[in-house]
């Protein structure tokens, strides 16, 4: 719980997020802008020891990682043990996807099941809404989760959508911000960031993203009217605690880069159009419609950092994420990354901690 972490946590909760930011290494601030996934239902020792260090100060959860409740238990427990020994002691996110219906990263047997977010769009149902999104939340906090990548707030405008489909509310924009807001709010309630996906959209598509890199050519007006429309209702209202970018090319945005890899994107359009202040996270930089861009993952970290995101996921493997750890400090060294845009970057994921 929050009340246990900041006893955990006491020195951190007890001064300013500038504060802790100029006590930190350069080794800790690179370890709060990443977050990794692992394999199986415990942490090898690479991982233990990036969380003792600070070297890593953040967690994903897939359902590879899930075997019980009381193993998924003990699993973050040691996650937050392992970060408070750390030489600052700042709490981890702990993410996982937690949408309903397909995709539920925490199931195991006798947990209930949440229905999709297309079911409860076609429903109507606010109450339903409610309660469901209240049963995900609740979910988390049992577990020791503090980050949920959803809702989904893609606007399902092809039916032929089918890495998207039921995980949309539905092709209404106006239907799609109410019942995401509702979700986000069960959330907020019980302290879990919620992270909104995948800006700028994705409902639009025909193909995976997690298996190709592929181009939309969707004008920037309808872009805007229809599937930006949520997103910039649930910034104004600051119901927005991160935003999560595709790694699709919105031909009239940005011919170019994938939204993930996008200065106009990112910069232009989510920080200085829509006014969003909050954390930018990366989709999982290993996915093909990442790679199709990035030479290898160093090249990957240096793309999705230099366009803006705040925190970048690598979920899967071991040998990408030491390979990012060991090369990270000295594109901070030799004038490749900027220390001022990193500083930044981290402080915007200690004020999210903070909350």
């Amino acid at each position: 719980t929050k009340a246990a972490q900041t006893l955990q946590f006491k020195p951190f909760f007890t001064e300013t997020a500038d504060e802790v930011l100029a006590q930190m290494s350069l080794d800790e601030k690179i370890g709060q802008i990443l977050i990794f996934g692992f394999w199986g239902d415990s942490l090898d020792e690479n991982f233990q020891t990036w969380l003792t260090t600070g070297e890593l100060g953040n967690i994903k959860i897939f359902l590879r990682n899930v075997e019980t409740g009381e193993q998924l238990q003990g699993l973050t427990n040691l996650v937050i043990a392992l970060a408070a020994e750390s030489e600052y002691g700042i709490p981890p996110f702990i993410a996982t996807d937690m949408e309903g219906g397909t995709v539920n990263h925490i199931r195991f047997e006798g947990i209930p099941l949440a229905p999709s977010a297309g079911l409860i769009g076609a429903s109507g149902n606010f109450e339903n809404a409610r309660n469901t999104a209240r049963l995900i939340a609740l979910t988390l906090l049992e577990f020791g989760i503090n980050m949920n990548f959803a809702p989904v707030v893609d606007i399902l405008t092809n039916p032929e959508n089918r890495v998207i489909s039921t995980r949309s509310y539905g092709s209404d924009p106006q239907r799609v911000y109410e019942f995401s807001k509702i979700f986000i709010q069960e959330h907020e309630k019980l302290g879990i960031i919620t992270v909104l996906k995948h800006f700028p959209g994705h409902g639009m598509t025909s193909f995976d993203s997690h298996l190709f890199s592929d181009s939309v050519d969707i004008s920037r007006e309808d872009l805007f009217n229809v599937h930006i429309l949520p997103y910039r209702k649930l910034i104004r209202e600051g119901k927005t605690g991160g935003i999560m970018v595709s790694h699709i090319i919105y031909n009239d945005i940005d011919p170019e880069y994938p939204a993930a890899f996008s200065t106009v994107v990112i910069n232009n359009l989510l920080r200085e159009e829509l006014k969003y202040d909050g954390l930018v996270i990366t989709d999982d930089l290993e996915m093909e419609g990442s790679q199709g861009y990035a030479k290898d993952i160093v090249d990957a970290f240096i793309l999705a950092f230099r366009a803006g995101n705040d925190l970048l996921l690598v979920a899967h493997t071991e040998k990408s994420q030491k390979k990012m750890l060991d090369t990270a400090a000295g594109l901070f060294k030799n004038g490749t990354l900027s220390e001022d845009a990193r500083d930044q970057k981290v402080l915007r994921v200690l004020k999210a901690k903070k909350k």
